[in-house]
């Protein structure tokens, strides 16, 4: 994973979320227990943590396609404003797509066919 290092978190985000495709949004909770859980889809996560009982950490991670490179941005959940953003090397980027194809329930062969920018990586 490279950090980028001389750009503007926060406005390089914002061109992401205009000009990119959104491959996934994740954020990790607990519970008074102790348990913790994955929580997918900043908004969505919201609702079903509360609902569950979970307390979402502050930073969550949204992972973006542009220009053939994928980038995860360290989003702070409460203002949705960057904190950092890494492009992701070609065997980070397949162990992704694995795990979009397995938190699916149309199978690899469907998402391959929906998500055009994965072919490379396959």
């Amino acid at each position: 994973m490279k950090e980028l290092t001389d750009i503007h978190a926060d406005r390089f985000y914002t061109e992401l979320v205009s000009n990119g495709m959104l491959l996934e949004e994740r954020v990790n909770a607990s519970n008074e227990d102790g348990d913790f859980k994955l929580f997918f889809g900043f908004e969505d996560a919201s609702y079903e943590a509360e609902e569950e009982e979970y307390t979402l950490e502050e930073y969550g991670e949204a992972y973006y396609f542009k220009d053939g490179k994928v980038y995860m941005v360290t989003v702070h959940l409460e203002t949705n404003e960057a904190s950092g953003v890494n492009e992701l090397e070609h065997a980070e980027i397949a162990a992704l797509i694995q795990e979009l194809i397995e938190n699916s329930s149309d199978g690899e062969e469907y998402f391959y066919q929906e998500n055009e920018w994965a072919q490379a990586y396959r």
